[in-house]
């Protein structure tokens, strides 16, 4: 049996395009991808101005890194890439005078939107495209 040419082609290619981003088979299941700190209300309310870091810690967790040009706040960050390519984050970066926490910034954190819960499966999502 002698196989054409151009159905021969036609197998490469689809075998190439099989392993492309925009050709995706139906039914493919893809996975939710969590990284970093969750942030919840409650931990948020935990915190209280003249915590030192230890205490700090306990409520937050680790910060993401430990910087030593800025040792005067500590960033927590959580990310949420959904299967389906939707992406959400959060931010929260805690302020230290010396040892004490002063207060903290953040952005799309439990209880800024209405439209949030707590759960971390449904945060809200990032600014950023």
């Amino acid at each position: 049996m002698k196989i054409s040419p151009i159905l021969l082609a036609l197998a490469v290619s689809l075998f190439f395009l099989a392993g492309c981003q925009f050709f995706q088979f139906p039914g493919v299941h893809k996975i939710n991808i969590q990284q970093g700190h969750i942030i919840t209300s409650e931990m948020i309310d935990q915190l209280q101005p003249g915590m030192n870091r230890r205490q700090v810690r306990y409520v937050l967790g680790t910060p993401l890194a430990d910087d030593l040009f800025k040792d005067e706040r500590w960033e927590y960050y959580y990310s949420l890439k959904m299967g389906d390519g939707r992406f959400y984050q959060r931010k929260l970066t805690a302020f230290f005078d010396g040892d004490i926490f002063t207060h903290y910034t953040g952005e799309n954190l439990p209880g800024q939107s209405d439209r949030e819960t707590d759960d971390p499966e449904t945060p809200v999502p990032s600014n950023e495209s």
